[in-house]
C-alpha cells in the first residue's frame, strides 16, 4: 500500500470516529434554551373573564366608555351615548385581552410618569373583576409604556402596539356608521 493511500485512509477513520462521537452526545444548546425560555404574560388572564366596559381617559380629560349591551352588543356611553361600531368595539377589547407585559421594573411610580398618568383604563371583566390601569411615559427605547395596576407598587411595562390602538379610540371613537350622521 502506498503511503499517501494509508494516510488518507487514516483521515477517512479520524473523521468516520469524530462523526460518531458528535452524533452520540446531547447537544447542550437546546437544553438551554428550552429551560430559559420565558412564558409570555398578558395583562388581563382568561380567569380574569372577557371584557364587558372598556373605559379610557387621557389626562386632558377626553373620555370614551364602550359596554355591552343585555343583549351583548357594544354601545358607547361617552362621549355620547350610542350605538357602537361593533367590529371596532370587539377589536379594541381583543386588543385589551392579549395585552403583552414585556418586564417589571424597578422604579418609582413618580418617575415614569405614574403619579399622574397620560392614561387611565378602566376594564370591568365577566368574572366580576375590574382593573383600573394606570400608565405612564414610554419607556426610553420606545417599545412600551410603563404602567400600573390599581394602587400597586409594581411597575409594569405593556406593550407598545397593543396600547397605541386603544389610544386612538380617543381621536376616533368606535361609532356605528348610523350614528356617524347625526350630530351629538
Amino acid at each position: 500500500m502506498k503511503r499517501s493511500t494509508v494516510i488518507l485512509l487514516l483521515i477517512f477513520l479520524a473523521l468516520v470516529g469524530l462523526l460518531v462521537y458528535l452524533d452520540q452526545r446531547e447537544p447542550a444548546g437546546e437544553e438551554a434554551a428550552t429551560a430559559t425560555a420565558e412564558p409570555v404574560e398578558f395583562l388581563f388572564s382568561e380567569s380574569d373573564g372577557v371584557p364587558s366596559s372598556i373605559d379610557i381617559q387621557n389626562k386632558d380629560g377626553e373620555q370614551v366608555v364602550i359596554v355591552r349591551n343585555e343583549a351583548g352588543l357594544w354601545v358607547l356611553e361617552q362621549p355620547i351615548e350610542a350605538e357602537a361600531d361593533q367590529a371596532s368595539a370587539q377589536a379594541a377589547a381583543s386588543q385589551l385581552t392579549s395585552l403583552r407585559v414585556l418586564s417589571m421594573v424597578e422604579v418609582a411610580p413618580a418617575d415614569v410618569g405614574l403619579v399622574q398618568p397620560s392614561y387611565t383604563l378602566t376594564v370591568k371583566l365577566t368574572g366580576n373583576t375590574q382593573k383600573t390601569v394606570r400608565i405612564g411615559d414610554p419607556t426610553p427605547t420606545g417599545s412600551g409604556y410603563y404602567a400600573r395596576v390599581g394602587e400597586e407598587n409594581k411597575v409594569f411595562v405593556l406593550s407598545k402596539v397593543g396600547l397605541d390602538a386603544l389610544f386612538e379610540l380617543l381621536d376616533s371613537p368606535p361609532f356605528s356608521k348610523a350614528t356617524e350622521t347625526v350630530t351629538p
